[in-house]
């Protein structure tokens, strides 16, 4: 990576990396599902249509806890339980909406200077924290220094933020330059930046402004939360208490909703969710297909045999994407083409599905002058379609003279050291969608934030540079749309299908928002019918 000012340190991003394993990543409504996954209707978030959001009641629901759950506001990261918690205790300045675009929260308005160097917020006025503290621009800028401060997974993401100089210009207003040109700053202010007073010292006991407040947490056990009564929104809370309940196992949090133990579900399997298709009593959810992550492997471009761009095409033309749809998402899913993005703006419709052509991949490697090629893949049973998706792809290269070992590490390791996770030659992954300018500076150019696949230097940086400093929606729309041809042609992912983030609920629930993150989603507007 270039080193220039401001870039976080290598510890910062080892702790990004470790963040992916709890599914950091990056929002729309949850629906009901039908068959192979196809959503159903969405007018009021998961189920079908009622007449309106109802008022009271205690809805329970069951997450990914366990012994690294943590009270401390910037950790909330670490797990999906502590996640979940964290969006209704505080707010944001902004979210992912349904549709992939920006969506204001606590922010009236994010918007930049006419060449993108500096951005001004203006936070909603009558907003107060759950002590009766006045919300300010003051408590705006403290909270992002806090987390650029190396303490947060999110924190390198404000690498771009000359958050020193930020200045408050009166009480609802602040304004931050930029160390380059930035046209999406609104966008990086949607992955996880929780608003808290100035001055805080203590990340653990700190109050939010949002729609609930912590009344009781056991760490390893759950936490419920009561509705706060003085929410700055006139639509919600609904709910008088959210229950959130701490299960590690996708079984037992599934059993528990059978026996009415809870009413929600979250993280099923989709080996158990095409087991539930036909049980009335279970609504099977799913968040909108942008947000489905994408199962895939990636290869490492600056590292032989991968260093020519035939061998990369070959292993893509040797995948069959059909068959990984059966066979690895259980016909839930859809085929992958490759690329991130897909359903999201600015993805680059205009490129031929690439299909399974076993002819052409050994056409591509006799030309690369590869008479035999024997690749070992890095793999896991951390999340459900990595060691499939190992299994049934070496399966299939086998027709094209390719030798594939699959290297299953332990879970446990998969994500354990990050130098590893990152530096690894080949490697199975699960990847979870983001907005595509803030997908390009995750993964490429030389100051990736994870350059899992090495992809840098010239043309990619001018490549990268182009939408990080495209301020309108035709600039962004040609720089990602550039951006995603060279990917294509050029680029180390293997992107072989797209699948849910299933959950499980009793027919009541409704409302539940994933808002970008469908593993730990939001329950500031659920209800239960």
């Amino acid at each position: 990576m270039r080193e220039f000012e401001g870039r976080p340190s290598r510890r910062s991003l080892l702790r990004i990396t470790a963040g992916l394993g709890a599914g950091v990543a990056l929002g729309g409504a949850l629906t009901a599902c039908g068959d192979a996954g196809e959503s159903g209707p969405s007018t009021d978030g998961a189920g079908s249509a009622t007449p309106g959001p109802k008022r009271g009641g205690r809805l329970r629901a069951a997450f990914i806890g366990g012994s690294n759950e943590t009270d401390n506001v910037l950790m909330a990261a670490n797990t999906p339980i502590d996640y979940v918690r964290a969006r209704v205790v505080y707010d944001e300045l902004c979210v992912v909406g349904p549709d992939g675009r920006v969506q204001m929260q606590l922010a009236e308005s994010v918007e930049p200077s006419a060449d993108g160097k500096e951005w001004t917020i203006r936070v909603r006025d009558g907003v107060t924290f759950h002590d009766g503290r006045a919300l300010t621009a003051a408590d705006v800028l403290f909270s992002l220094r806090t987390y650029a401060e190396d303490q947060a997974n999110q924190g390198p993401l404000l690498v771009d933020a000359d958050l020193a100089a930020g200045r408050q210009v009166d009480k609802l207003t602040c304004t931050i330059p930029m160390r380059r040109a930035h046209g999406f700053f609104d966008l990086v202010l949607t992955q996880g930046f929780f608003v808290i007073p100035d001055g805080t010292t203590d990340f653990t006991k700190t109050p939010g402004s949002g729609p609930f407040i912590l009344k009781e947490h056991r760490v390893g056990q759950g936490a419920v939360l009561e509705r706060n009564p003085n929410y700055w929104s006139d639509k919600g809370p609904y709910l008088d208490e959210l229950e959130l309940v701490s299960i590690a196992d996708g079984e037992a949090r599934l059993n528990a909703l059978k026996a009415g133990q809870v009413e929600y579900a979250a993280s099923i399997s989709l080996v158990a969710g095409q087991t539930e298709r036909a049980n009335k009593a279970v609504q099977l959810l799913t968040p909108p297909k942008w947000e489905w992550p994408n199962f895939g492997a990636m290869l490492k471009r600056n590292q032989d045999p991968f260093t020519d761009a035939r061998v990369v095409q070959a292993l893509k033309y040797a995948v069959d994407r059909e068959q990984m749809v059966e066979r690895v998402t259980l016909g839930f899913g859809e085929v992958g083409n490759d690329l991130f993005g897909k359903h999201l703006p600015h993805y680059a419709q205009d490129l031929p599905q690439r299909a399974y052509d076993p002819d052409r991949a050994k056409a591509l490697l006799r030309k690369a002058g590869v008479d035999k090629l024997s690749l070992s893949l890095r793999t896991s049973d951390y999340e459900y379609g990595l060691t499939e998706g190992a299994v049934v792809l070496a399966e299939q290269v086998k027709r094209t003279g390719i030798d594939i070992s699959v290297d299953k590490v332990p879970a446990a390791d998969f994500f354990a050291d990050p130098k590893v996770f990152i530096g690894a030659h080949f490697q199975s992954a699960n990847r979870k969608p983001r907005p595509l300018p803030l997908d390009v500076l995750f993964f490429y150019g030389s100051d990736a934030l994870l350059p899992f696949t090495g992809v840098g230097g010239d043309p990619v940086d001018g490549l990268v540079d182009a939408v990080r400093s495209a301020l309108t929606e035709e600039q962004r729309a040609a720089a990602v749309g550039d951006m995603q041809h060279y990917l294509y042609d050029k680029g180390g992912d293997l992107v072989w299908a797209k699948a849910p983030v299933l959950a499980a609920a009793t027919p009541q629930v409704r409302g539940v928002q994933s808002l970008g993150y469908p593993t730990f989603p939001s329950f500031r507007d659920a209800y239960l019918a």
